[in-house]
C-alpha cells in the first residue's frame, strides 16, 4: 500500500472518529448500556459468589473478566449494516467506481468509529468496574496485558463483520449472518463466563473459533495474568485477523463480478 493511500485512509479514520465524537448522546448512552450490564452481574456475581475458596476467580475478579469482554463486545462498529445498506440501495456501484477501494474506505470508517469507543469505553469501564468491584484485580498487571489484545479483537472483528456485510451481495438481507455470528460469539467467546468453566467437548470446539481468542483470550487475563498465555493469545489474534482479512478480499471480489454479471 502506497503512502498517499495511507494518508487518505488515515484522513477517513480521522473524520469518522471526530463524528463519533461528534454524537455524544449515542456515545454517553452507549457507556451507560456497558455500565448498566456491570452493575447487574456485579449484584449477580455478590449473589452467587465465585470459586476463590476454591482457588477459581471470585466475584471480583468475574466482575473484572466480564469488564474486558463487554468492553470488547460494545466497542464493535456494525460495519456490516452500512456496506448491507449500500449493496441493498445499489449505491455500492457507484463507490466501486471511486479510485479509493469502498471496502478500504469502510474499514478506515470503522476504525476510526472503533477507535473512539475502546478509549471511551474502556475510560468508562475502568472507573465502574474499580469502583462496583471495590477495587483492582489482585494482580493488576493482567489489565496491561488484555489492553492491546482488546484492540487486536476490535480489529478481528472489524473484519468479520465487514465479511457479514458483503455476503449481502448473494443474501442481500446480512442480518440472519450476524445473528449467528453474534450469538455465537456470545457462547463461544465465554463473553460472561471463562471458558475454563465450559465443559471440556464444548470448550474445545470453541477454541477452534476467533470468538475464544476475541474474548475469552483477554478476559482471562483479568484475573490470571500470564505473559505466555497473552503471548499465544496475541498469535491467534494475528492469525485471526489474516483469515478474516482472506475472506473480506474474496467476498469483495466475488460481490464485484455479481455486480458486473448484474449490470451493477
Amino acid at each position: 500500500m502506497t503512502r498517499p493511500a495511507l494518508a487518505t485512509y488515515a484522513r477517513i479514520a480521522a473524520s469518522s472518529a471526530r463524528q463519533s465524537i461528534a454524537q455524544r448522546t449515542t456515545l454517553v448512552g452507549r457507556c451507560a448500556l456497558y455500565v448498566l450490564i456491570l452493575v447487574v452481574f456485579s449484584r449477580i456475581w455478590q449473589t452467587v459468589g465465585g470459586d476463590a475458596a476454591a482457588g477459581g476467580p471470585g466475584a471480583k475478579e468475574m466482575l473484572w473478566y466480564l469488564a474486558v469482554t463487554e468492553w470488547i463486545v460494545i466497542a464493535l462498529p456494525l460495519t456490516h449494516l452500512a456496506i448491507e445498506a449500500d449493496v441493498r440501495s445499489g449505491d455500492i456501484a457507484y463507490h466501486l467506481a471511486r479510485p479509493v477501494p469502498y471496502v478500504g474506505v469502510r474499514l478506515a470508517e470503522a476504525a476510526g468509529d472503533l477507535s473512539v469507543r475502546l478509549v471511551s469505553l474502556g475510560v468508562t469501564g475502568v472507573v465502574a468496574a474499580w469502583f462496583l468491584a471495590g477495587g483492582l484485580p489482585d494482580d493488576p498487571r493482567g489489565l496491561v496485558l488484555a489492553l492491546p489484545l482488546g484492540v487486536l479483537a476490535g480489529a478481528v472483528g472489524v473484519l468479520f463483520h465487514a465479511a457479514i456485510g458483503l455476503s449481502s451481495f448473494w443474501l442481500q438481507d446480512a442480518g440472519s449472518v450476524y445473528f449467528v455470528w453474534q450469538k455465537l460469539m456470545f457462547v463461544l467467546g465465554g463473553m460472561i463466563l471463562p471458558l475454563a468453566v465450559y465443559p471440556a467437548w464444548l470448550r474445545a470446539a470453541a477454541e477452534w473459533t476467533p470468538f475464544a481468542a476475541m474474548l475469552s483470550g483477554p478476559g482471562r487475563l483479568a484475573f490470571a495474568p500470564d505473559v505466555g498465555v497473552a503471548a499465544t493469545s496475541a498469535a491467534l489474534l494475528v492469525l485471526w485477523l489474516a483469515v478474516a482479512a482472506a475472506i473480506v478480499v474474496f467476498f469483495n471480489r466475488r460481490g464485484a463480478r455479481v455486480l458486473d454479471v448484474n449490470g451493477g
